[in-house]
């Protein structure tokens, strides 16, 4: 398209005001830079769109009179075009697509869903579950406007708002002859076996605590299930270090299971908001961090989930 918008509201303009000169003032813009508009225009279509009239007066030709009333209806889309463009950026209303990472949306979806219901009833959220790098992924693709997430893989595309630092946990078997220990070192785990979960990032993340003290876990199970964790630790075989835990000390088939705190000095990942850091924030994003720094942050609602420091 070699015409633009600019020209067709000159030459609206001049048609409004039946000169150039009286264009000219309306719209604040020099008189040879609305004649060359309309010149271009003239050329770019083939044809007359007005005819001079002495002291310096002009007349829409037929054509004129078509090609400007087309023109208005085309401007008057593009206003609307714009008006909605904008609102995009402002308005509290609409459909928010939003990624939590897998194993904690259980925990932290039912806080945020009906928080933003209750806050913002315009708003759809369009909850995602995905993996930490696929959350990632999402992200830098444009796939999703926000993620509920750890730091734990944080690209170079990302920007990352920690709202709650958290600290993995052992979890035991009642009946474990380790969970009569307040706190459990790792070296006291390494003869035991583990499951973990088979989750990219989070799996390394998890070894990486024994690493870290020159230990080696023994991986007895893996498993992307969250509650397949803990129903295989109830069964008094194995152990799991996790970092969210239910409010229910029990697993599905009801044995009982204990939290205990590793004693070892080790990496305490936050949980927080991620973006894309190239992308504006709108204000319904905004909207949706401030409500979730409010509730997890600042209330503090997802404190029974977490074994602190």
């Amino acid at each position: 398209m070699s015409y633009s918008l600019r020209q067709l509201r000159y030459a609206v303009a001049v048609a409004d005001c039946g000169s150039i000169t009286g264009a000219s003032q309306l719209l604040g813009i020099s008189q040879p830079a609305i004649s060359a508009a309309i010149r271009e225009l003239e050329q770019e279509f083939a044809l007359s769109l007005f005819t001079r009239r002495p002291a310096r007066k002009v007349m829409l030709t037929s054509a004129g009179r078509r090609f400007i009333a087309d023109s208005r209806h085309l401007l008057e889309g593009a206003q609307l075009f714009e008006d909605s463009a904008r609102g995009l950026g402002t308005q509290l209303s609409g459909e928010l697509s939003v990624c939590c990472f897998r194993p904690t949306a259980p925990f932290i979806m039912p806080l945020v869903y009906n928080g933003m219901r209750e806050a913002h009833p315009s708003v759809n959220l369009k909850i995602q579950e995905a993996d930490l790098a696929e959350t990632a992924d999402l992200l830098q693709d444009g796939s999703i406007d926000v993620a509920l997430t750890y730091d734990m893989h944080v690209s170079g595309h990302m920007r990352f708002d920690p709202l709650i630092r958290v600290r993995p946990y052992v979890l035991l078997a009642e009946s474990d002859a380790l969970a009569k220990k307040s706190s459990i070192r790792l070296r006291d785990l390494v003869d035991k076996e583990m499951v973990t979960l088979d989750l990219p990032v989070t799996e390394d993340f998890f070894h990486g605590l024994f690493y870290s003290h020159g230990l080696q876990p023994s991986i007895g199970y893996r498993t992307r299930s969250y509650e397949m964790v803990r129903s295989l630790v109830g069964t008094g075989d194995y152990f799991a270090i996790l970092i969210m835990r239910p409010v229910t000390e029990h697993a599905y088939d009801g044995s009982p299971l204990v939290c205990r705190p590793i004693a070892d000095k080790v990496a305490t990942p936050h949980y927080g908001l991620a973006f894309h850091n190239q992308v504006r924030t709108t204000a319904l994003v905004q909207a949706f961090s401030d409500f979730c720094k409010r509730i997890l942050k600042e209330d503090d609602l997802a404190k029974v989930f977490y074994v602190r420091d």
